[in-house]
């Protein structure tokens, strides 16, 4: 596999992302694994796990104008945690996770003009706890998760809606996982992170739903993680929240905005609070609502959400294009070089958010970056005639 190492030739200034995260009315109930859906201007919260650790049936509508949620008739299928969903074309499909006693391999479909259940061909797979499901051109892909039997599963599977119908595709070329992040973005399928066994992941995998094939991309640049939410938005593709390395909580609820374009991250404002572990999420138009999910420090189910504008949050978003400053090794531990024929007269080095973590005149052709923390970095270099050049910089 093909792993992806790609320099930035922009240099992003994140100054214009102003936007915040503002509360919305609390959730009705306080849940962990909630699968979410935006359609037609309503929100959508079906199933999860309850403050009592019981999986459940509960569906609750959300009117962002009024700011009010509403109780719904209970999805007809099986009381379910773990489960999995996502929009397609005005309909939300959900399927898959587990009951008291049983996992799920099921799928449904909900549609919300005629407030209908119908239950779709299952898939001939095994049930499984929080798999990946991205639907795309008339399709659903499905794979990775947890079994009773198994264990942690890399197998990769594809439903036709027309045809009701499931195929096995090539499975993931790396280990075995489950709670992984995933989406859609530029007609091409991207899952990866998750945990299996005792690791936490960070690698980052491309599907082409045309050729059937994985590509490896470059890992996550952030710490590693599992357990959070994802969505897709104006041809992007989002991660949110969930449990860091050491599958606990991290200090801060991360939003990332992977480009598809160039392989590449970038850290948006993060949600109030402390991560939570098996959140939901779902998008109105141009807002992303967030909810649900445990807090661990506090080992509660949080019933406060949010919401943040993320049309407001991308304008702005400056891209200066400079030429690509060339060093090596990248990725590195502790010392980056450059060619002795390049003048460096000067270094600034701006972190994920954008902050400056060091400005210094160079002699030389080298810099010691150990004292910097493991992520990404955006190397900004000035030179004696008077030129500037830009690269990523990812730290290990």
């Amino acid at each position: 596999m093909r792993i992806l190492f790609t320099l930035f030739t922009v240099l992003y200034s994140l100054s214009g992302i102003c936007q915040t995260w503002q509360p919305i009315a609390n959730l009705p109930s306080g849940r962990h694994h909630p699968v979410g859906w935006g359609i037609d201007g309503k929100g959508y919260v079906v199933t999860g796990t309850n403050s009592f650790g019981n999986p459940t049936n509960d569906f609750y509508e959300y009117d962002p104008t009024s700011d009010t949620w509403t109780t719904l008739t209970p999805f007809p299928g099986s009381s379910r945690s773990f489960a999995i969903g996502a929009v397609y074309e005005g309909k939300g499909y959900m399927g898959f996770g587990s009951g008291t006693f049983a996992d799920f391999n099921d799928l449904w479909r909900y549609d919300p003009s005629i407030d209908q259940w119908v239950q779709l061909a299952s898939c001939p797979c095994s049930g499984r706890r929080h798999p990946a499901f991205i639907p795309l051109n008339d399709k659903i892909y499905v794979g990775l998760g947890d079994d009773l039997i198994s264990g942690n599963l890399n197998d990769w599977w594809v439903y036709d809606m027309i045809a009701d119908s499931w195929t096995q595709l090539p499975d993931l070329p790396g280990n075995p996982r489950h709670h992984p992040y995933q989406f859609n973005a530029g007609n091409l399928v991207f899952t990866g992170m998750g945990h299996g066994g005792p690791i936490i992941y960070k690698d980052w995998y491309q599907f082409d739903p045309v050729s059937n094939t994985w590509t490896a991309m470059a890992d996550f640049p952030g710490e590693a993680r599992v357990a959070g939410t994802q969505f897709d938005y104006d041809g992007f593709g989002f991660v949110l929240s969930g449990d860091g390395d050491n599958h606990s909580t991290m200090p801060t609820g991360e939003m990332w905005r992977y480009n598809h374009t160039n392989d590449t991250w970038l850290q948006f404002p993060p949600h109030p609070g402390v991560s939570r572990w098996a959140p939901g999420s779902l998008v109105i138009e141009d807002v992303v609502y967030f909810f649900g999910g445990t807090n661990r420090q506090t080992s509660q189910n949080p019933v406060e959400a949010f919401k943040f504008d993320l049309a407001q949050a991308s304008v702005g978003i400056n891209e200066n294009r400079l030429e690509s400053f060339a060093f090596y090794p990248n990725p590195t531990q502790e010392m980056i070089r450059w060619s002795s024929e390049l003048a460096v007269e000067s270094i600034e080095i701006l972190n994920a958010l954008g902050s400056k973590v060091f400005e210094g005149r160079i002699e030389g052709n080298q810099l010691n970056v150990s004292f910097l923390k493991q992520g990404v970095y955006l190397i900004e270099v000035h030179l004696l005639d008077g030129r500037r050049q830009s690269a990523r910089m990812i730290v290990q």
